[in-house]
């Protein structure tokens, strides 16, 4: 089984790692699925990101959702010239998370 690398985002002004932001998911919808929400937010990286995983693929974001939302937390991904996740984008990520993965 291929394993997803562990990413250490850091800052570009001071070189210390970056801390994972608190999103309150307060603002995020209370149903969230994989297809309707998950999928559309990360198709715009497909390309870019597809060497290190398949941000459009139900497995994998699953599986390697906790290294994902520590790195959309941390603004760490996407990667430039990609402006950051907003924090509601952050929290329905989260929200889909706790609610178990719905596809």
């Amino acid at each position: 089984m291929r394993q997803t690398p562990q990413f250490r985002a850091k800052s570009a002004s001071t070189g210390q790692p970056r801390t994972a932001r608190t999103v309150s998911t307060a603002g995020a919808p209370e149903s969230v699925s994989f297809a309707n929400d998950i999928m559309p937010l990360f198709k715009q990286f497909q390309g870019p990101m597809m060497w290190r995983l398949d941000l459009t693929n139900y497995d994998a974001v699953k599986a390697n959702a906790d290294t994902i939302y520590n790195q959309i937390s941390t603004q760490s991904m996407p990667p430039p010239p990609f402006p950051p996740l907003r924090d509601e984008q952050i929290a329905m990520f989260k929200v889909w998370m706790d609610a178990g993965f719905p596809p």
